[in-house]
Protein backbone atom coordinates (compact mmCIF):
# COMPACT_ATOMS: atom_id res chain seq x y z
CA UNK A 1 0.00 0.00 0.00
CA UNK A 2 1.14 3.55 -0.88
CA UNK A 3 1.58 5.31 2.28
CA UNK A 4 0.30 8.97 1.50
CA UNK A 5 0.26 12.12 4.35
CA UNK A 6 -0.69 15.22 3.94
CA UNK A 7 1.39 18.29 2.89
CA UNK A 8 1.42 21.57 1.37
CA UNK A 9 3.42 21.70 -1.60
CA UNK A 10 3.50 25.45 -2.67
CA UNK A 11 4.81 26.03 -6.42
CA UNK A 12 7.56 28.49 -5.08
CA UNK A 13 11.50 27.40 -4.65
CA UNK A 14 11.99 25.45 -2.19
CA UNK A 15 12.41 28.71 -0.22
CA UNK A 16 8.72 28.45 0.19
CA UNK A 17 8.47 24.82 0.88
CA UNK A 18 7.01 23.65 4.19
CA UNK A 19 9.10 21.89 6.82
CA UNK A 20 7.66 18.44 7.48
CA UNK A 21 3.96 16.33 5.08
CA UNK A 22 -16.06 17.02 9.67
CA UNK A 23 -12.28 17.69 9.96
CA UNK A 24 -13.21 21.27 8.09
CA UNK A 25 -14.66 22.57 11.48
CA UNK A 26 -12.48 21.75 13.67
CA UNK A 27 -10.26 24.53 15.79
CA UNK A 28 -6.31 24.34 15.65
CA UNK A 29 -4.60 23.08 18.60
CA UNK A 30 -7.38 21.05 19.83
CA UNK A 31 -6.51 17.80 20.72
CA UNK A 32 -9.02 15.04 20.03
CA UNK A 33 -9.57 12.13 17.59
CA UNK A 34 -12.12 12.15 14.99
CA UNK A 35 -13.86 8.76 13.64
CA UNK A 36 -16.29 8.70 11.07
CA UNK A 37 -19.30 6.59 12.89
CA UNK A 38 -20.20 5.40 16.01
CA UNK A 39 -19.52 1.58 16.13
CA UNK A 40 -16.56 -0.30 16.23
CA UNK A 41 -16.58 -1.80 12.83
CA UNK A 42 -17.37 1.43 11.38
CA UNK A 43 -14.06 3.59 12.80
CA UNK A 44 -12.26 0.17 11.67
CA UNK A 45 -13.53 1.32 8.08
CA UNK A 46 -12.13 5.17 8.45
CA UNK A 47 -8.94 6.71 9.33
CA UNK A 48 -8.55 8.59 12.86
CA UNK A 49 -8.28 11.96 12.61
CA UNK A 50 -6.28 13.92 15.33
CA UNK A 51 -6.32 17.64 15.54
CA UNK A 52 -3.94 18.21 17.71
CA UNK A 53 -0.96 20.95 17.24
CA UNK A 54 -3.15 22.24 13.76
CA UNK A 55 -1.82 25.40 12.77
CA UNK A 56 -3.94 28.29 12.74
CA UNK A 57 -5.52 30.02 9.85
CA UNK A 58 -3.20 33.24 10.19
CA UNK A 59 -0.11 33.68 11.88
CA UNK A 60 -0.29 34.06 15.38
CA UNK A 61 2.99 35.04 16.25
CA UNK A 62 5.76 37.19 15.45
CA UNK A 63 6.30 39.33 12.62
CA UNK A 64 3.63 37.90 10.22
CA UNK A 65 0.91 37.48 12.51
CA UNK A 66 -2.09 38.36 11.55
CA UNK A 67 -0.58 38.43 7.61
CA UNK A 68 -2.75 37.13 5.01
CA UNK A 69 -2.07 37.39 1.44
CA UNK A 70 -4.64 38.49 -1.19
CA UNK A 71 -4.43 34.74 -2.90
CA UNK A 72 -5.30 32.77 -0.19
CA UNK A 73 -8.86 33.65 0.38
CA UNK A 74 -8.71 31.14 -2.85
CA UNK A 75 -6.46 28.36 -1.22
CA UNK A 76 -7.84 25.36 0.86
CA UNK A 77 -6.56 25.10 4.10
CA UNK A 78 -4.74 22.27 6.16
CA UNK A 79 -8.46 21.49 7.50
CA UNK A 80 -9.99 21.20 4.08
CA UNK A 81 -6.51 18.78 2.87
CA UNK A 82 -7.98 16.33 5.66
CA UNK A 83 -11.51 16.14 5.09
CA UNK A 84 -11.03 14.90 1.47
CA UNK A 85 -8.18 13.07 2.64
CA UNK A 86 -10.91 11.16 4.65
CA UNK A 87 -13.16 10.48 2.09
CA UNK A 88 -10.74 9.27 -0.16
CA UNK A 89 -9.18 6.97 2.35
CA UNK A 90 -12.86 5.90 3.23
CA UNK A 91 -13.72 5.08 -0.31
CA UNK A 92 -10.66 3.18 -1.16
CA UNK A 93 -10.91 1.50 2.13
CA UNK A 94 -14.89 0.32 1.19
CA UNK A 95 -13.57 -0.54 -2.18
CA UNK A 96 -10.38 -2.61 -1.03
CA UNK A 97 -12.82 -4.52 1.43
CA UNK A 98 -15.33 -4.85 -1.80
CA UNK A 99 -12.41 -7.46 -2.99
CA UNK A 100 -11.50 -9.47 -0.07
CA UNK A 101 -8.88 -7.48 1.79
CA UNK A 102 -10.97 -7.48 4.98
CA UNK A 103 -7.90 -5.81 6.36
CA UNK A 104 -7.34 -3.24 4.52
CA UNK A 105 -7.02 0.36 6.23
CA UNK A 106 -5.11 3.76 5.65
CA UNK A 107 -3.05 5.64 8.44
CA UNK A 108 -3.92 8.07 10.76
CA UNK A 109 -4.46 11.85 9.44
CA UNK A 110 -3.25 14.81 11.12
CA UNK A 111 0.03 13.49 12.68
CA UNK A 112 1.81 15.39 11.08
CA UNK A 113 0.29 18.88 10.91
CA UNK A 114 2.51 21.18 9.04
CA UNK A 115 3.22 25.25 10.54
CA UNK A 116 0.72 27.03 7.79
CA UNK A 117 -2.37 26.72 7.20
CA UNK A 118 -2.22 26.57 3.62
CA UNK A 119 0.28 26.59 0.98
CA UNK A 120 1.15 30.20 1.79
CA UNK A 121 3.31 29.19 4.58
CA UNK A 122 2.96 32.59 6.02
CA UNK A 123 5.00 32.33 9.03
CA UNK A 124 7.75 31.51 7.34
CA UNK A 125 7.02 32.78 3.68
CA UNK A 126 9.87 35.10 4.46
CA UNK A 127 11.56 32.97 6.50
CA UNK A 128 12.09 33.26 9.98
CA UNK A 129 9.46 35.37 11.62
CA UNK A 130 8.75 34.60 15.44
CA UNK A 131 11.88 35.20 17.81
CA UNK A 132 11.31 33.14 20.59
CA UNK A 133 11.04 29.61 17.99
CA UNK A 134 14.35 31.06 16.55
CA UNK A 135 15.58 31.64 20.19
CA UNK A 136 15.10 27.94 20.94
CA UNK A 137 14.75 25.88 17.89
CA UNK A 138 16.56 28.06 15.50
CA UNK A 139 16.34 27.18 11.91
CA UNK A 140 13.83 24.10 13.08
CA UNK A 141 10.12 24.06 12.94
CA UNK A 142 8.63 23.29 16.65
CA UNK A 143 6.25 20.73 17.92
CA UNK A 144 6.35 17.48 17.81
CA UNK A 145 4.44 15.00 15.36
CA UNK A 146 2.44 11.86 16.86
CA UNK A 147 2.94 8.69 15.75
CA UNK A 148 0.62 7.29 13.35
CA UNK A 149 -1.01 3.93 14.07
CA UNK A 150 0.85 1.64 11.31
CA UNK A 151 -2.11 -0.16 9.48
CA UNK A 152 -1.62 -3.73 10.10
CA UNK A 153 -0.53 -6.21 7.31
CA UNK A 154 -2.02 -5.90 3.88
CA UNK A 155 -2.30 -8.62 1.40
CA UNK A 156 0.59 -7.29 -0.48
CA UNK A 157 0.77 -9.52 -3.54
CA UNK A 158 -2.45 -8.29 -5.12
CA UNK A 159 -2.81 -5.08 -3.45
CA UNK A 160 -1.93 -2.64 -6.08
CA UNK A 161 -3.43 -4.90 -8.66
CA UNK A 162 -6.76 -3.84 -7.21
CA UNK A 163 -6.01 -0.25 -5.74
CA UNK A 164 -4.69 0.82 -9.41
CA UNK A 165 -6.07 -1.12 -11.42
CA UNK A 166 -3.34 -2.35 -13.22
CA UNK A 167 -0.68 -5.35 -13.39
CA UNK A 168 3.01 -6.11 -14.81
CA UNK A 169 1.28 -6.65 -18.56
CA UNK A 170 -1.06 -3.75 -18.01
CA UNK A 171 -4.85 -2.74 -17.52
CA UNK A 172 -6.02 -5.17 -14.76
CA UNK A 173 -10.07 -5.43 -15.58
CA UNK A 174 -10.74 -8.35 -13.04
CA UNK A 175 -9.46 -9.76 -9.63
CA UNK A 176 -10.74 -13.34 -8.61
CA UNK A 177 -13.20 -13.52 -11.20
CA UNK A 178 -15.10 -9.84 -10.35
CA UNK A 179 -14.68 -7.20 -12.59
CA UNK A 180 -12.46 -4.35 -11.13
CA UNK A 181 -13.47 -0.40 -12.03
CA UNK A 182 -11.38 1.55 -14.15
CA UNK A 183 -8.40 2.79 -12.89
CA UNK A 184 -8.76 -0.06 -9.83
CA UNK A 185 -10.11 1.26 -6.35
CA UNK A 186 -7.87 4.69 -7.14
CA UNK A 187 -9.87 5.01 -10.11
CA UNK A 188 -13.16 4.69 -8.18
CA UNK A 189 -11.80 7.03 -5.52
CA UNK A 190 -11.22 9.86 -8.24
CA UNK A 191 -14.82 9.61 -9.61
CA UNK A 192 -16.77 9.42 -5.91
CA UNK A 193 -14.71 12.02 -4.36
CA UNK A 194 -12.55 14.08 -6.73
CA UNK A 195 -9.83 16.38 -5.66
CA UNK A 196 -8.73 19.97 -4.64
CA UNK A 197 -8.25 22.17 -7.49
CA UNK A 198 -5.37 23.94 -6.38
CA UNK A 199 -2.71 24.13 -9.13
CA UNK A 200 -3.84 27.52 -10.58
CA UNK A 201 -3.34 29.47 -7.03
CA UNK A 202 -0.06 28.00 -5.74
CA UNK A 203 1.26 28.47 -8.75
CA UNK A 204 0.34 31.95 -9.21
CA UNK A 205 1.72 31.83 -5.11
CA UNK A 206 5.19 30.98 -5.94
CA UNK A 207 5.19 33.46 -9.16
CA UNK A 208 4.36 36.36 -6.88
CA UNK A 209 7.05 35.16 -4.78
CA UNK A 210 9.54 35.32 -7.28
CA UNK A 211 8.57 38.36 -8.66
CA UNK A 212 8.71 40.12 -5.12
CA UNK A 213 12.38 40.14 -4.67
CA UNK A 214 12.27 41.96 -7.89
CA UNK A 215 10.88 44.60 -6.39
CA UNK A 216 12.91 47.78 -5.54
CA UNK A 217 11.69 48.63 -2.11
CA UNK A 218 11.97 44.52 -1.18
CA UNK A 219 15.52 44.75 -2.59
CA UNK A 220 16.25 47.58 -0.24
CA UNK A 221 14.83 46.19 2.58
CA UNK A 222 17.10 43.28 1.92
CA UNK A 223 19.50 44.88 1.30
CA UNK A 224 19.18 47.28 4.92
CA UNK A 225 19.08 43.30 6.50
CA UNK A 226 21.61 42.33 4.74
CA UNK A 227 23.54 44.89 6.30
CA UNK A 228 22.35 44.54 9.76
CA UNK A 229 23.63 40.87 9.74
CA UNK A 230 27.00 41.81 8.17
CA UNK A 231 27.31 44.46 11.52
CA UNK A 232 26.47 41.15 13.56
CA UNK A 233 29.26 38.98 11.39
CA UNK A 234 27.41 37.10 8.91
CA UNK A 235 27.96 37.57 5.61
CA UNK A 236 25.09 37.13 3.61
CA UNK A 237 23.39 39.06 1.22
CA UNK A 238 19.67 37.43 1.43
CA UNK A 239 17.25 36.05 4.02
CA UNK A 240 17.85 32.45 2.34
CA UNK A 241 21.35 32.50 2.58
CA UNK A 242 21.52 33.00 6.52
CA UNK A 243 20.29 29.24 6.95
CA UNK A 244 23.00 27.86 4.93
CA UNK A 245 25.57 28.85 7.80
CA UNK A 246 24.46 26.47 10.34
CA UNK A 247 24.78 22.98 10.19
CA UNK A 248 21.23 20.83 10.54
CA UNK A 249 23.22 17.57 11.08
CA UNK A 250 22.06 17.45 14.25
CA UNK A 251 19.08 16.08 16.16
CA UNK A 252 18.28 19.69 18.03
CA UNK A 253 19.76 23.35 17.08
CA UNK A 254 23.17 23.80 17.90
CA UNK A 255 24.22 27.10 19.72
CA UNK A 256 25.66 28.40 16.68
CA UNK A 257 22.62 27.99 14.87
CA UNK A 258 20.13 29.48 17.54
CA UNK A 259 22.71 32.46 17.29
CA UNK A 260 22.10 33.27 13.29
CA UNK A 261 18.67 32.72 13.33
CA UNK A 262 17.85 35.02 16.57
CA UNK A 263 20.06 37.38 14.41
CA UNK A 264 18.00 36.70 11.26
CA UNK A 265 14.71 38.07 13.19
CA UNK A 266 16.09 40.41 15.14
CA UNK A 267 16.96 42.21 12.00
CA UNK A 268 14.10 41.95 10.39
CA UNK A 269 12.68 43.32 13.30
CA UNK A 270 14.85 46.68 12.99
CA UNK A 271 14.66 46.97 8.84
CA UNK A 272 10.63 45.93 9.01
CA UNK A 273 12.15 43.99 5.90
CA UNK A 274 8.83 41.36 6.70
CA UNK A 275 6.22 44.48 6.47
CA UNK A 276 7.78 45.37 3.51
CA UNK A 277 7.86 42.34 1.78
CA UNK A 278 3.93 41.14 2.71
CA UNK A 279 3.19 45.00 1.37
CA UNK A 280 5.10 44.76 -2.14
CA UNK A 281 3.80 41.25 -2.64
CA UNK A 282 0.08 41.76 -1.78
CA UNK A 283 -0.13 44.29 -4.22
CA UNK A 284 1.52 42.31 -6.93
CA UNK A 285 -1.19 39.44 -6.19
CA UNK A 286 -4.39 41.62 -5.96
CA UNK A 287 -3.36 41.97 -10.17
CA UNK A 288 -2.79 38.43 -10.20
CA UNK A 289 -6.31 37.91 -9.32
CA UNK A 290 -7.35 40.67 -11.38
CA UNK A 291 -6.08 39.11 -14.41
CA UNK A 292 -6.66 35.31 -13.63
CA UNK A 293 -10.06 36.34 -11.51
CA UNK A 294 -12.35 33.57 -13.83
CA UNK A 295 -10.10 30.58 -13.66
CA UNK A 296 -9.49 31.54 -9.78
CA UNK A 297 -13.12 31.32 -9.16
CA UNK A 298 -13.75 28.13 -11.00
CA UNK A 299 -10.91 26.21 -9.33
CA UNK A 300 -12.08 27.24 -6.32
CA UNK A 301 -16.12 26.47 -7.33
CA UNK A 302 -14.19 22.93 -8.10
CA UNK A 303 -12.82 22.57 -4.33
CA UNK A 304 -15.99 23.84 -2.82
CA UNK A 305 -17.95 20.76 -4.97
CA UNK A 306 -15.50 18.33 -4.00
CA UNK A 307 -15.54 19.56 -0.20
CA UNK A 308 -19.50 19.33 -0.17
CA UNK A 309 -19.65 15.72 -1.37
CA UNK A 310 -16.59 14.64 1.09
CA UNK A 311 -19.15 14.10 4.41
CA UNK A 312 -21.58 12.04 2.21
CA UNK A 313 -18.79 9.08 1.32
CA UNK A 314 -18.27 9.06 5.49
CA UNK A 315 -20.23 5.60 6.91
Amino acid sequence: MTVRRIFFVSAATASLALFTAGCGQHEANNSQVVTAGGTAESEAAAPKVFTENWPPSVPSAGLAKGMSLPLEQYMVSYADEIAVQQARDVAEIACMRRYGFANWRTEDLGTSPPPADNASNMPRRYGLTVLLEAQKYGYRVPGSNRESTPPPEQEVPDAGKVLQGAETSGEARSFKGKELPEGGCSGEVERKVGSLDTELVERLSGESFERSQQVPAVKAAMARWSGCMNARGYDVNTVWDASDLASANTPTASSKEIEIATAEVECKQETDLVKVWFTEESAIQRQLITDQKPLLDRAQKSSKSTLDAAPTVLP
